[in-house]
């Protein structure tokens, strides 16, 4: 997953140059509004799921099955908590992402490789789309999953295609993704002034909040 969105995050950052060239400054400020959703859903991605795989590794499978019975229950519901945010906050990322006009008018290609990026068309797996499917069909759909099933979630978040996690490859594409995350997050700061920008910050950090706060 974090590989698959730091694809996404450099794709949008590299059209966000063009935004520039605004016919007011509503269309700037509703722009610049999109991409700060954008930004928080995606850093909140990033934060659970750096917490899910910090607490679920080398195998998460095998970690709950080593438990106490009590503790491991406690455990999975923590990382089914996050499982379940994951997939909306996926299934959001992708509907803002395509229900960005911005992106279209600037550039017509942009969302051509995006989608190709998040792969909707490939014939693959471990995409950003076939990850967040699955996650979010367990959120919108609960399911009487084992213990062993839900612990295997853990490992398709993070996109692997076994249940044990390559923790020296997810933390190096957590650190590249959260580094153009912070790219990303400077290019659309330049767009508008100070107060515009904790003005709209301030608000699409309340839109992207789930109803507990998180």
């Amino acid at each position: 997953m974090f590989a698959q969105i730091k694809s996404v995050v450099d794709l949008i950052r590299s059209g966000v140059t063009d935004f520039r060239n605004f016919k007011s400054d509503k269309e700037r400020n509703d722009a610049v509004l999109d991409l700060l959703r954008v930004y928080f859903t995606l850093k909140d991605c990033v934060d659970d799921g750096e917490k899910l795989v910090a607490e679920a590794e080398p195998d998460p499978v095998d970690k709950i099955s080593s438990m106490e019975p009590g503790d491991a229950i406690a455990m999975l519901e923590r990382w089914d908590a996050i499982i379940r945010k994951q997939g909306t906050r996926l299934y959001q990322l992708q509907e803002a992402i395509f229900g960005q006009d911005h992106l279209t008018v600037i550039n017509p290609e942009l969302q051509k490789r995006v989608s190709e990026v998040i792969g909707y068309k490939m014939d693959r797996t471990v995409t950003l789309h076939g990850i967040g499917s699955a996650l979010f069909f367990r959120a919108a759909f609960p399911t009487e999953d084992t213990q062993e099933e839900i612990a295997r979630y853990v490992a398709v978040m993070a996109g692997e295609k076994d249940d044990s996690l390559n923790m020296p490859r997810i933390r190096e594409e957590i650190t590249k993704l959260r580094d153009s995350l912070n790219q990303y997050r400077i290019v659309v700061e330049r767009l508008v002034s100070d107060p515009e920008l904790l003005q709209l910050s301030q608000r699409a950090r309340n839109e992207t909040r789930f109803k507990d706060g998180t």
